[in-house]
């Protein structure tokens, strides 16, 4: 619903939309939590006045066929706008970006001599050099028709400044805007007035005329920003989009700009946090999540029916697990996997890794492995769960068991095995992951409960192998009872460690959590694993050159 705060047209005075006011959606802002009658902010400002006469004159003879998508896409470029499309909105386009500023398109329009001649003085009027114009378009509003309110969304609004210049318009046309839906005040849109409007804050047109078609000038530019690509687009071109991305398909088939998949895998640990940071990395706008979050692919679904050297065959063999016809397309996209077996699994999961997709960027959650080690216990001794997971804990042998009687044997047989703080990563393997008497379950997670914590011969093998530039490693402190601004600063560290750009994540509970508060650890149980895991601890912060706190 919507309120119409002022009777009165406000009329924009002078001014600019500081960038510092467009870093969150105004209706998020706590000021407006109350509900205060005399907010007395403006969010629209005139930024100067323009002559439109001869502007509106041609706008108005121009035939009816080039406002239409099927002409545009022949003598320009069709680019889809979900919303003004939805909304029954016209457009000639003249530049254009994606949501992340990564490429700005110049469509052929753009480049013709008669429409460049029109557009210039009117960012000269703006104090904007047309270099720094990232979107550019005519909007054409038919009779009857209404936009509903809304704020505009996506890491460009952040960054860029909105403006408007209506061309042709008439007292019908109500153009509202405000802090929330319920605080609404009609602005003046007049022909030839340029405002420029804070599109983080809610607004809403709608043309109660019979005959106007209401013609607006939108343009958006950046002050500092970097335009990282230009595009010169040529008449007729394809494009591939979604509601955040746009790519060129006469990149699709060029291999050198093609993104790699998958971008990124979550190692491990198993309990460490793994499906939180999964969930978060999946809520950016440019990760297609796959069909499944665990493929398995390199330890217990690799495929040994093709040779291990034929890396064509299993790359096609793995890339089942993700949309790849969609990915094709989409240069700009991103999709990984979570499976958190593969951290222990160094053994096998590292050279199949390597053969099939070396370029991945890894990620890896560490948790207190005390912690951790009662965590992987609860959770195979649930009786609660989905079918599937209910039939890989039935093939555990923990359901039988208790958490004291696990730890005593697991850590007597690490003992009897000569595996110490002062073992090699390679005696762990030999003694350890490849032991015959009994071997280890490959297809379910339902064992080396106390194991599983001893980091230090798990990321040692792997930083050998990848490299530290390749492997994240994180703390579950790292995510859990963080404030929003916290964890998104995380967030957007993790997405440049992936190869995209900073994103706002919405969801920021924790993924597949359980709470055994009711059931505590026995003292003498806990106090045994930390005198165990202690001087492991000890050499995996030294690997890694930091003291772990936070897990």
């Amino acid at each position: 619903s919507t309120t119409i705060y002022k009777s009165m047209k406000i009329i924009p005075p002078k001014g600019i939309v500081s960038l510092n006011e467009k870093q969150i959606p105004i209706c998020e802002c706590q000021r407006y939590a109350k509900q205060d009658d005399d907010f007395g902010e403006i969010f629209a400002f005139t930024r100067a006045l323009v002559d439109v006469t001869a502007l509106k004159t041609m706008l108005q003879s121009l035939p009816e066929e080039i406002w239409k998508d099927e002409y545009q896409s022949k003598q320009n470029v069709r680019i889809v706008r979900q919303g003004h499309d939805a909304w029954g909105i016209n457009k000639i386009v003249f530049n254009f970006c994606d949501d992340f500023l990564l490429k700005v398109l110049d469509l052929p329009f753009s480049q013709q001599e008669d429409w460049q001649q029109l557009l210039r003085p009117i960012y000269a009027a703006a104090g904007v050099d047309e270099s720094r114009v990232v979107r550019s378009l005519f909007a054409r509003m038919p009779p009857g028709a209404t936009i509903p309110v809304h704020h505009d969304t996506g890491y460009w609004v952040k960054h860029t400044h909105r403006c408007h210049l209506p061309i042709v318009t008439a007292e019908g046309v109500h153009f509202f805007v405000g802090p929330t839906n319920d605080k609404m005040s009609e602005y003046l849109f007049d022909e030839g007035r340029l405002v420029e409007l804070n599109n983080q804050a809610k607004h809403a047109v709608t043309n109660t005329t019979s005959d106007v078609y209401r013609i607006h000038l939108i343009f958006d530019y950046v002050d500092e920003h970097p335009i990282h690509t230009r595009h010169k687009l040529q008449k007729g071109e394809v494009l591939y989009q979604t509601r955040r991305s746009i790519d060129l398909a006469r990149e699709a088939s060029l291999m050198e700009a093609r993104r790699k998949h998958p971008s990124f895998i979550i190692l491990g640990a198993q309990k460490c946090g793994t499906t939180s940071m999964f969930e978060y990395i999946c809520q950016h706008p440019l990760v297609v999540r796959g069909k499944c979050r665990e493929t398995h692919y390199f330890d217990w679904r690799y495929n040994k029916i093709i040779a291990a050297n034929d890396k064509e065959g299993h790359y096609k063999s793995y890339m089942q697990f993700f949309h790849e016809k969609a990915l094709e397309k989409h240069l700009s996209l991103a999709t990984g996997e979570s499976t958190p077996s593969y951290l222990l699994h160094s053994d096998i999961v590292i050279p199949r890794m390597k053969n099939i997709c070396p370029w991945v960027r890894l990620i890896v959650m560490l948790r207190n492995p005390v912690e951790r080690a009662y965590s992987q216990y609860q959770m195979f001794v649930d009786p609660v769960g989905t079918p599937d997971q209910l039939k890989m804990r039935a093939l555990s042998k923990y359901k039988d068991s208790t958490f004291e009687k696990i730890v005593d044997e697991e850590i007597e047989e690490l003992e009897k095995l000569g595996i110490t703080s002062d073992s090699h990563y390679s005696e762990f393997i030999s003694r350890y992951l490849n032991k015959t008497d009994p071997p280890l379950p490959m297809g379910n997670g339902g064992h080396s409960i106390v194991a599983r914590g001893l980091y230090v011969f798990q990321l040692a093998h792997w930083l050998e192998e990848f490299g530290e530039s390749c492997i994240k490693v994180l703390s579950i402190g790292d995510i859990k009872n963080k404030t929003p601004m916290e964890l998104q600063q995380l967030m957007d560290e993790v997405f440049a460690h992936i190869g995209l750009p900073p994103s706002d994540i919405g969801d920021l509970a924790a993924k597949n959590t359980r709470n055994y508060s009711h059931q505590p650890m026995k003292e003498d149980t806990q106090s045994k694993l930390q005198r165990f895991y202690a001087p492991f601890n000890e050499k995996l912060f030294a690997l890694l050159n930091r003291t772990i706190t936070n897990w």
